[in-house]
């Protein structure tokens, strides 16, 4: 059997993403964070800025570009891939929605998060939601939502506008050419975009060699019509491919791995007493490929292994929203979707000639939600604003090919393995959950804002927890068909101050979980169990204009989790990140210093077999306008030369350096990217 891919049907081109935070919203969605992924000439946080575009630095993937958020961070295996992670809680914890459309990736050992597909280059903000504080973005979320909008462009007077960027970071030689086009009047539009990434393998601070090589195309079109001054209709495609995908963090490389997402939004304003009413409509489709053989011979036994699989989500949303003066109600429906399969193979010949079916590690895994959901906030005096919300979700999951035989290399079937380790045949799980979220915001004077957060959210286990059937060489990684759903009750306590040139946030949150689902070793088995968990933590986000030419930013952010079996695994020590901007007009410069300290708390089940050691790296960057149109930014990456990596970053798993404890940052880099608007 020859595996390939799914054809793109798109050219390929767009531009390079840059990243600057901007203060969270009012009302109860204060704790939103916008991620701004364009330029902009005016400042986004009230500020006085003299320069003509935010200061930037280069990311890789959506996943990437979030770890400047306080309290994020990105679990890296190379150089495409980052799985985002809130607060210690990642994977299915988090939901991702990119233009209204949630995806899922197809590789069981996550070398495709679905932020890796989300063309990060086009969207013109990231929401970012940390905890659970709205019951309208679908189930569990109970670590965060990030939400990835296209905003309707802003066409000049000849009816169009558009960018074009290049981009070039040193040591892993990473070149990238990008564009984004809209053309149209004040009725519609239709806009266009695409980029293309072509990155080597980079050096980390030690002049090792780290395995992060990969090629990326990305393309979408947008297109938007007032059907009447009451009724909108906008229709967004995407499709995304990576080529050539090099792990350090894992043992299979990534041959391809294509996506593809289209997804419709109806918006009616002014039926009877609803103010809106909004019809979102979504299907995305991944196909991935991963073997040890293709992009690089990693094998050292005659036989090669080779996994295929896929993973289709749709569903849909309806949502109507009425208001008056004091109140504002939202409530609807919402359904999703997911079937994924995975198989094991070996390959005889390394040359996809000879393969043999050795697990079927999803098989046919299928996972269904239906939501109903109310939520309100309501200002009950000038200075106290309240939100309820309530949902209510049915579950439902099971495996369509949990009968068959891997073959004749193969080990037993995915319910005789369920048997094994769990004792039971089950094959269908069905369940129900109710979430609700209390908030409460009060000003208590001109310069300060408290707000309360409660809740209690419900994630049912993700296709791996519950259906994974690997057995492969005398090692087995099996799900467990009768965990129970999680259920996270958290308490976020927030306070804001703001007085002009000085304006900070702090917050202090605990998140007591029943039935944490717990991934631990059993021998050579890698298995999955219920237990008690608690995370709790603070962060605390500053920035101070200390006059018009000088800006000081800090952000400091600490988690902390354990369970009935100690500590919990991905949870990020103490984290610093200082920023110092000098602006004048028409140019920029920064320094930014980020450190960590060591993590002795860990999950050795999971996380790396040992403490990870703190580090302090710095960075500098800058732009200059050349022109109205035509800006140039460019910097230089840990600046002093640093061997670092994250805590949470995975375990390496390459040839390349198989003394790395694990897969360590790069090394110095320096940067460069031209853009030009029209």
């Amino acid at each position: 059997m020859r595996f390939t891919r799914k054809q793109n049907a798109l050219a390929t081109a767009v531009m390079l993403a840059s990243a600057t935070i901007v203060l969270p919203a009012q009302g109860h969605d204060l704790a939103i964070e916008l991620v701004e992924v364009t330029a902009r000439a005016e400042p986004t946080d009230g500020s006085t800025l003299l320069s003509e575009a935010p200061i930037t630095r280069p990311t890789h993937d959506a996943g990437e570009l979030l770890r400047s958020v306080t309290g994020m961070t990105a679990l890296r295996r190379g150089g495409r891939g980052f799985d985002p992670i809130i607060r210690g809680q990642s994977q299915s914890n988090l939901n991702v929605i990119a233009n209204g459309a949630y995806s899922y990736g197809a590789c069981p050992g996550r070398m495709d998060p679905p932020s890796t597909y989300v063309g990060v280059d086009s969207f013109d903000s990231v929401s970012v939601i940390k905890g659970h504080r709205s019951v309208i973005y679908g189930a569990g979320g109970s670590g965060g939502t990030l939400i990835f909008e296209h905003l309707r462009p802003e066409l000049g007077n000849n009816g169009m506008t558009g960018s074009v960027t290049t981009g070039y970071t040193g040591n892993s030689d990473l070149g990238s050419l990008s564009g984004d086009f809209a053309v149209g009047n004040d009725r519609g539009y239709v806009r266009a975009f695409g980029a293309i990434r072509e990155s080597g393998n980079y050096e980390d601070g030690n002049g090792d060699r780290v395995a992060s090589a990969f090629e990326s195309t990305s393309a979408g079109l947008v297109a938007g019509i007032d059907l009447s001054p009451e009724t909108y209709l906008e229709i967004s495609h995407e499709q995304a491919s990576e080529d050539d995908v090099w792990y350090a963090g894992n043992g299979m490389d990534a041959v391809f791995a294509d996506s593809a997402s289209t997804s419709a939004k109806w918006v009616q304003r002014s039926v009877g007493i609803i103010d809106t009413l909004e019809f979102t409509a979504y299907f995305s489709d991944v196909d991935h490929l991963m073997d040890n053989y293709t992009v690089r011979n990693r094998s050292m036994m005659p036989n090669g292994a080779a996994a295929p699989s896929s993973s289709t989500t749709w569903g849909g949303r309806l949502l109507a929203t009425l208001s008056s003066a004091d109140a504002e109600l939202r409530t609807g429906v919402d359904y999703r979707a997911n079937d994924r399969r995975a198989e094991l193979y070996m390959d005889m010949g390394k040359d996809g000639s000879y393969d043999m079916l050795v697990a079927r590690m999803w098989p046919d895994a299928q996972q269904r939600q239906t939501g109903l959901f109310a939520e309100a906030d309501y200002r009950s005096s000038a200075v106290d604003t309240w939100r309820l919300g309530l949902r209510v979700d049915r579950f439902d999951s099971e495996v369509g090919e949990a009968e068959l035989s891997a073959g004749m290399m193969g080990s037993a079937t995915p319910v005789r393995l369920y048997e094994q380790f769990y004792a039971t045949t089950q094959t269908r799980n069905d369940d129900h959950g109710v979430s609700a979220v209390l908030g409460w915001d009060r000003r208590l004077d001109d310069a300060h804002l408290m707000s309360v957060n409660l809740s209690r959210s419900v994630r049912t286990p993700d296709s791996s927890e519950q259906w994974i059937a690997r057995s492969a060489n005398g090692d087995f990684w099996v799900g467990n068909p009768t965990l129970d759903a999680e259920v996270h009750q958290q308490m976020d306590v927030r306070l804001m101050h703001d007085s002009g040139r000085l304006n900070w946030n702090l917050s202090l949150f605990v998140n007591e979980v029943d039935d944490y689902i717990e991934r631990f070793a059993a021998g050579s088995a890698d298995l999955y169990r219920n237990i008690d968990a608690t995370l709790f933590g603070s962060e605390l986000d500053a920035a101070l204009q200390i006059n018009e030419r000088w800006r000081a930013r800090v952000g400091i952010a600490y988690t902390r989790g354990y369970g009935d079996n100690g500590d919990l695994a991905q949870i990020a020590p103490l984290e610093t990140r200082l920023n110092l901007d000098y602006q004048q007009r028409g140019w920029a410069l920064g320094l930014e210093w980020v450190a960590a300290s060591r993590q002795n708390n860990f999950d050795p089940a999971v996380d790396v077999d040992s403490p990870t050691a703190g580090f302090g790296v710095l960075h500098a960057y800058g732009h200059w306008n050349l022109t109205g149109q035509l800006l140039l930014e460019a910097g230089i990456e840990n600046l002093f030369d640093h061997a670092y990596a994250y805590h949470v970053n995975a375990g390496n798993l390459d040839p390349f350096n198989p003394e790395a404890v694990r897969v360590n940052e790069p090394g110095r880099q320096g940067w460069v990217k031209l853009r030009y608007t029209f």
